[in-house]
């Protein structure tokens, strides 16, 4: 993924920077003093200083898929990792450099998110955006001295930037769909009242395969309305125990009406 994330910040550089490979380099490695004394041309440096998860997006969240066989499947949300860079330029002449390091803060700068025609390798296709900040004064590298005196080199005007991946690392559960969930609910001087969840799935009458998406399911006594998703699937959060009349509405006409008992074994509608 790093390697992956190499390639976009070049192609980045070459293509909407619009850098000519053959006058300009563009190198990854420790900028130390040794690799200062080898290059031959004009070189952006883009060098991998920290690794570290992003706090801010971190969410305890899980994604939830329902899927037609009557399972569920839960997946945790991707980790948030900042990779941070110091972008330097090398060359002979200071106006040179001065220039080059300008033009790339301005590419850098154009595209807060990577764009997606730039994304190398696994970075394809990612469901969250590739985030990037440029030279922002809350960055880590506080003390430019003393890393350059590490490398034994000469200090040198730099951009910090940070791009923010997702770290997939792939914890799922599947589990049948929850169809009932019983909480008892009891307000001050009241007596305990029991509250249903209900799910379950609109079918087309005798085909249990053939669902009925973004259909209207109306619990008329309550006054409530679910709809059913790319699966056929609705629920209600929390219905009373007792007798209840569903309502079954698809393209605007209703379709479907009768008594259904909570709690019951499964909620499943055919129309």
């Amino acid at each position: 993924m790093i390697t992956d994330l190499d390639e976009t910040i070049k192609q980045l550089l070459l293509k909407k920077g619009k850098l000519d490979p053959a006058e300009v380099d563009i190198s990854f490695e420790t900028p130390d003093r040794e690799w200062a004394g080898s290059i031959s041309k004009p070189t952006v440096n883009i060098y991998l200083y920290d690794i570290r998860e992003n706090h801010h997006l971190r969410t305890v969240e899980w994604q939830v898929e329902k899927n037609a066989n009557g399972l569920a499947t839960r997946k945790k949300n991707p980790n948030r990792i900042d990779l941070s860079y110091l972008v330097t330029v090398w060359t002979n002449d200071i106006a040179d450099e001065h220039r080059l390091l300008w033009h790339v803060l301005s590419t850098l700068f154009s595209h807060p998110d990577l764009p997606a025609d730039m994304l190398a390798g696994e970075l394809a296709g990612q469901k969250y955006p590739i985030m990037a900040t440029t030279a922002q004064p809350d960055g880590l590298f506080k003390n430019p001295a003393d890393f350059w005196g590490a490398l034994d080199n000469q200090l040198k005007p730099s951009i910090n930037y940070v791009v923010t991946l997702p770290l997939d690392i792939e914890t799922t559960f599947t589990a049948p769909i929850v169809r009932t969930k019983v909480v008892d609910f009891k307000p001050p001087d009241t007596a305990t009242e029991r509250l249903i969840q209900v799910a379950g799935t609109v079918s087309q009458k005798g085909k249990a395969d053939k669902v009925i998406t973004k259909a209207r399911v109306v619990a008329k006594e309550v006054g409530m309305t679910a709809e059913t998703d790319s699966l056929g699937h609705y629920t209600f959060p929390r219905l009373p125990v007792g007798k209840h009349t569903f309502l079954v509405v698809a393209a605007g006409k209703k379709v479907w009406e009768g008594a259904i008992e909570v709690p019951s074994p499964k909620y499943d509608l055919e129309v």
